[in-house]
């Protein structure tokens, strides 16, 4: 098991490293702007296959993986044969309404009619990925991860290099022609991996005898989609109305829609990915847990489950704040180094102190769902997300980008501290308060020493030197002050 999850980790570090290359290529040819306009394409894109998915894949999930614990073989065959129907169907209904709503989407809601083009082919290719969802879903279900993995591994190469080919055969500056590239090279890699993996999965389902009765897994289906669908709607939905609203806030601000689509692109496509990237360590942590924290709480074994918390709760909020420190002490070289951009770098000190709190969320989602409490994390993610849209129309307008911060800042604690009370609650775990301190006081104490202190330049060299120097003497400092913990 723990060799799976460190398997795992180093390939989503693998794939998050080559997004991040991605990311910094695209940054250099279609600039800060382009980034943000492509944000709000793939955010249509996004809702689209909440909607044309409308729960499938998590019961392709489910379904197959409840059959397979009655012994009933063959069902696993029927639910595979409703899932893909269903969501082909469903898919098709999706991507025919957006392609043929592609300018009216690009005029009212993207504000950009250069986005037409690229949200008419992402409507062609809905049924693509719709199905490539569906399948992982299928994989997740089976054990088959590391298959997965390897299929999307590859897939994310495809993707950047398919793209990369099809960006240098158009004009630099097109910025129409490069969301379609952009657009094109996903569909391109995601035919190949929707292809092995229906490939895999027929050869998988050979061993499986047939059903002669199909229906009562329609209504199975049916009855499970229903509610998860209707939920991710309003998620979705109210996360597609905030990334909107980031933009149109800004411009309103007393920018333009230009300088608008920079900094939003700024955000959300050089900062977050850097600040993120380190969180999949604790989300393959998150997905050991949800097995061990269930037999903990089937057995009633309330002090492992207390034990089992506390020390990934400790580990977690050492690791996230160490890695708070190094990104804000690295901040401005990464932003010059990474994407020639000052304001990145700018971006990324402002956010690296609510690292703790994003990471820290990771692991308690996980928790969460191994203890069977996901409804209330459902509650609490659309009380946030609601939260989000009103400060963001309320406060963008008149604040700008420090509306937008101190929205995200004040909803993100909201939701950390109803998500930490509610597990607080079910396992009986206290938060060590002297650990807390301590840690903070360390990781400060030493990302303080570095900033005042050492060259901030945007070398390769000087971000090595000034990242060690802060971890040497921020693990120093804790050993000295916590042998405890230590």
């Amino acid at each position: 098991m723990v060799q799976s999850v460190i398997w795992l980790t180093l390939a989503s570090l693998a794939m998050r490293a080559v997004s991040m290359y991605f990311q910094v290529y695209l940054s250099g040819q279609i600039g800060a702007a382009g980034l943000g306009l492509m944000q709000l394409i793939m955010t249509v894109h996004a809702f689209a296959i909440t909607v044309g998915t409308s729960g499938i894949r998590v019961a392709a999930m489910y379904l197959p993986a409840e059959e397979y614990g009655h012994k009933r073989f063959s069902g696993i065959r029927t639910a595979m044969v409703w899932c893909i129907g269903t969501g082909l169907l469903l898919s098709s209904i999706v991507g025919t309404i957006m392609t043929l709503a592609a300018q009216p989407l690009a005029v009212q809601w993207v504000k950009d009619i250069r986005a037409a083009a690229s949200l008419r082919l992402l409507g062609m290719t809905l049924p693509l990925t719709c199905l490539s969802s569906v399948l992982g879903g299928y994989f997740t279900a089976c054990g088959k991860i590391k298959k997965l993995v390897i299929i999307e591994i590859l897939d994310r190469i495809a993707t950047v290099g398919s793209t990369i080919w099809l960006l240098r055969r158009g004009m630099k500056g097109d910025l129409s022609h490069a969301c379609v590239s952009i657009v094109a090279g996903g569909a391109l890699a995601s035919l190949g991996s929707a292809a092995a993996l229906f490939f895999f999965m027929l050869r998988d389902l050979r061993k499986y005898p047939k059903s002669d009765d199909l229906r009562p897994m329609g209504s199975r289906l049916l009855r499970f989609c229903v509610p998860v669908a209707l939920n991710d709607y309003l998620r979705s939905g109210l996360g597609t109305l905030e990334q909107f609203l980031i933009p149109y806030g800004l411009a309103k601000c007393g920018g333009s829609r230009t300088k608008a689509l920079a900094d939003y692109g700024t955000i959300q496509g050089m900062v977050f990915p850097i600040l993120m990237f380190l969180s999949t360590v604790l989300f393959s942590v998150a997905d050991l847990l949800v097995p061990r924290l269930a037999r903990c709480k089937a057995q009633k074994d309330t002090a492992r489950l207390r034990s089992l918390t506390t020390r990934c709760l400790q580990t977690s909020y050492l690791f996230s704040a160490a890695v708070a420190g190094a990104v804000y002490v690295l901040a401005l070289p990464l932003g010059q180094l990474f994407y020639h951009s000052a304001d990145a770098g700018r971006y990324l000190k402002i956010f690296a102190p609510l690292l703790p709190v994003l990471y820290l969320d990771c692991i308690i989602d996980g928790m969460h769902k191994g203890l069977g409490e996901q409804i209330y994390c459902v509650r609490v993610n659309t009380l946030t997300n609601l939260l989000d849209v009103i400060g963001l129309f309320l406060l963008l307008p008149r604040f700008g980008i420090g509306g937008y911060f101190f929205t995200y800042v004040t909803t993100h604690v909201i939701n950390f501290f109803l998500s930490f009370r509610r597990l607080s609650r079910v396992t009986g775990y206290l938060p060590d308060l002297r650990f807390l301190l301590t840690v903070i006081l360390c990781v400060c104490t030493s990302a303080g020493f570095c900033a005042l202190f050492l060259p901030a330049e945007p070398a390769w060299s000087t971000l090595f030197l000034n990242g060690g120097i802060y971890l040497v003497i921020a693990a120093l400092l804790f050993v000295l002050t916590d042998k405890k913990h230590a």
